[in-house]
């Protein structure tokens, strides 16, 4: 078990026992500093002196690695000072998700009148709005990932979803010069952007999946269907039915977030 847990576990196991910290370092021939050090995580002790803390409080290690497997399946334990923190910046994630969903509707439309009929529908600076703003919603939606994915210790989370940004950046930027530029091809841009989300979205998909154990029936379903429309927008052929998928998609991934924030709720 790693610290801050393991320094809280024996901090729980001698109160149960009824030593204080002088009492228990009398049996175990460590001095009160190194016992105050390792019950406030500072410092991760030796196998050896676990299992003399342990012999001394009348607990064996294979229960403690019974506790550390069931935690596992748990995310990581948040500091009591930054859990409200957290929580607080997962809920305004998922919110920052439904805000997305409401602003894509409308995006949607844009950039359909766009491409069919060439015309802004908005005006120049009306459609520089709604790219901007989708991408700041959609940045902040995907932000609660790169959190969840170091609570749920899934490094490949965490490394899509920064490339996901990256890349989510950089198309935007390129869509939003072009309304100025009349002489950037954005239908090609909205070629490679299918490609590239259809891959990285893969990934995503697979990331989830990962943390099923934690995440349960709500994962499956969201990595899978993170999977069916990265698919289809891998192929291009197909992107139009990824259209009918990515609301689905979205919520599920604003359900995902929203678990994980009841998860950190539950620390406070």
């Amino acid at each position: 078990m790693k610290q801050p847990e393991l320094g809280l576990r024996i901090s729980e196991l001698r109160k149960q026992k009824g030593f204080t910290q002088e009492e228990l370092v009398e049996q175990c021939n460590i001095n009160v500093r190194t016992l105050q050090r390792i019950e406030n995580g500072e410092v991760s002790p030796r196998s050896y002196t676990v299992k003399t803390i342990l012999s001394a409080l009348e607990y064996d290690l294979e229960s403690l690695e019974e506790e550390e497997n069931q935690n596992a399946s748990k995310i990581d334990f948040v500091p009591p000072k930054e859990a409200r923190s957290v929580y607080n910046l997962l809920t305004f994630t998922w919110i920052a998700g439904i805000l997305f969903l409401i602003a894509a509707v409308f995006e949607g439309i844009a950039d359909y009148v766009r491409i069919e009929d060439g015309e802004l529908i908005y005006g120049q600076w009306g459609h520089v709005t709604v790219k901007v703003l989708i991408l700041v919603l959609y940045s902040m939606l995907l932000y609660g990932f790169l959190i969840s994915g170091k609570l749920l210790r899934n490094y490949l989370m965490k490394i899509t979803v920064v490339l996901m940004i990256i890349t989510n950046i950089c198309f935007y930027v390129y869509d939003i010069v072009s309304v100025f530029n009349g002489a950037l091809d954005i239908e090609t841009v909205f070629l490679a952007e299918s490609v590239a989300f259809g891959a990285l979205g893969i990934l995503f998909g697979i990331s989830i999946l990962k943390s099923r154990p934690i995440l349960g029936n709500t994962g499956l379903a969201s990595g899978i269907m993170e999977l069916l429309m990265a698919g289809c927008l891998l192929t291009v052929i197909l992107s139009p039915i990824a259209l009918f998928l990515f609301f689905p998609v979205i919520i599920l991934e604003i359900l995902v977030l929203y678990k994980v924030s009841s998860m950190v709720k539950g620390q406070l």
